[in-house]
């Protein structure tokens, strides 16, 4: 029986993806740097670090700088005046709060968290942990360990939310079950084939499979 839920953020939570990889490419233009949406898009779930080499190649610490620093501007401008978390995450989140503790572990900073996600929603989750909290961020163990400490679980009394195939692996090398929905930006054929659980086409599949209505109220 799970005690817990732990969630990823983009994707899952709030549709933002769209704004990263457009923030990315601004900044690339103004740097004069080549990139294309597809290659983001493929690593949009890594780590910043590593979405340097991987969009950038061998450049030098103040180039990267400057375009992170380019590419964060511009994705708060770019998110003015948006709501972006997912229509269905309020009840989810309200109705799974009755049952389990709540947890969020994502590679995005604590700063965009607070910025864009909703205050009224955010405390409903008993810890977060972000990439700039950790030293090895997902798809690294580490977070996904350090919160199931904070939570005082053990694997098989939580279960995940993700939305990529690397969230898919990191949970079964923890052999923690998770729920792969299909909001993100990998496709629904790739996340079956990284061997979830469970696929979940909307975020509101998993109040219906973690929180079943009670026979006796029928």
């Amino acid at each position: 029986m799970f005690k817990a839920v732990i969630f990823d953020y983009n994707g899952v939570l709030i549709n933002d993806l769209p704004v990263h990889e457009e923030a990315y490419l601004m900044a690339a233009k103004e740097v004069s740097l080549p990139i294309t949406r597809e290659i983001i898009r493929r690593h949009i779930s890594t780590t910043a670090q590593q979405k340097r080499e991987l969009y950038f190649g061998d450049i030098s610490d103040q180039t990267w700088k400057r375009i992170f620093h380019l590419k964060t501007d511009y994705y708060f401008k770019l998110i003015t005046k948006r709501d972006l978390v997912f229509p269905e995450v309020e009840d989810v989140l309200l109705s799974l709060k009755k049952r389990y503790l709540l947890g969020l572990i994502s590679n995005t900073s604590r700063l965009h968290f607070e910025k864009v996600f909703p205050d009224h929603l955010a405390c409903l989750f008993q810890t977060t942990i972000f990439g700039d909290e950790v030293v090895h961020p997902k798809p690294s163990l580490e977070p996904l360990i350090k919160i199931m400490g904070r939570l005082n679980v053990s694997t098989d009394q939580c279960c995940c939310v993700g939305d990529s195939i690397s969230d898919v692996e990191m949970a079964k090398r923890a052999g923690i079950k998770i729920f792969a929905v299909t909001t993100g930006d990998n496709s629904k054929e790739d996340l079956v084939q990284a061997g979830p659980d469970w696929i979940l086409d909307r975020l509101s599949e998993l109040k219906d499979r973690l929180m079943p209505p009670d026979p006796a109220s029928g």
